[in-house]
């Protein structure tokens, strides 16, 4: 998750920690760790990251991640398969989709107020980018997305549209294999986009404060 300079100027003029609910999510759970990277120009790049030790277990942790959230909740939603043939050589396909938040959340006497669902969406445009990142275990040989490095393929989304992936690697070369058994993938966590749209309905929460204290 990136946010721009323009954005976290807005999130700290409105008191919020963009970083504090999945600070929370991360603590939580020891097998998840965080990453922050401040950027050369004032961005911040956040990054929730886990290994798994095996195929079975990489499509699980997709499965829970989004397991308990509403059919409007805001979600980065991934279902993965793992297929790998007899030279060791990795597929990673499926379908992954961005569900943008169509509701700040508040209500006044049983009755939605604050930005609509086009409102909400039109922020997500201007402000996130989704997308899926694997990290595969040996070179890239194909993919649909864009190659970040020589093993990374980044899937863009476009919110509110499912888009089926499929990223193909070589096998894991000798030296790459030494310090961690060949099976292991590193998970960039789609829990990032629902903290995402937690963020967006804090800031639309808190613009709709200030505009009544106005």
């Amino acid at each position: 998750m990136r946010f721009d300079p323009r954005l976290l100027a807005e999130l700290d003029a409105l008191g919020v920690d963009p970083t504090a609910e999945l600070s929370a999510a991360v603590a939580a759970d020891p097998a998840w760790e965080l990453t922050r990277l401040r950027e050369e120009d004032g961005g911040l790049r956040i990054a929730v990251s886990r290994e798994v030790a095996g195929d079975e277990e990489l499509v699980r942790v997709y499965e829970e991640l989004t397991a308990g959230l509403a059919a409007d909740d805001p979600a980065l939603e991934v279902a993965l398969q793992v297929e790998r043939d007899q030279r060791g050589g990795v597929t990673v396909s499926g379908t992954a989709g961005f569900r943008p938040p169509v509701t700040v959340g508040l209500a006044v006497d049983g009755v939605a107020v604050g930005e609509d669902a086009a409102a909400l969406a039109g922020l997500v445009e201007e402000s996130v980018t989704a997308a899926v990142e694997l990290r595969m275990p040996g070179r890239l040989v194909s993919h649909d997305g864009v190659a970040v490095d020589r093993s990374t393929a980044r899937i863009v989304l476009e919110p509110g549209v499912e888009r089926r992936f499929s990223v193909t690697s070589q096998p894991p070369s000798w030296w790459s294999s030494l310090p961690v058994d060949t099976s292991t993938l590193l998970v960039v966590g789609a829990l990032l986009a629902v903290v995402v749209g937690g963020v967006l309905l804090l800031v639309a929460r808190r613009r709709r404060s200030v505009s009544r204290e106005a």
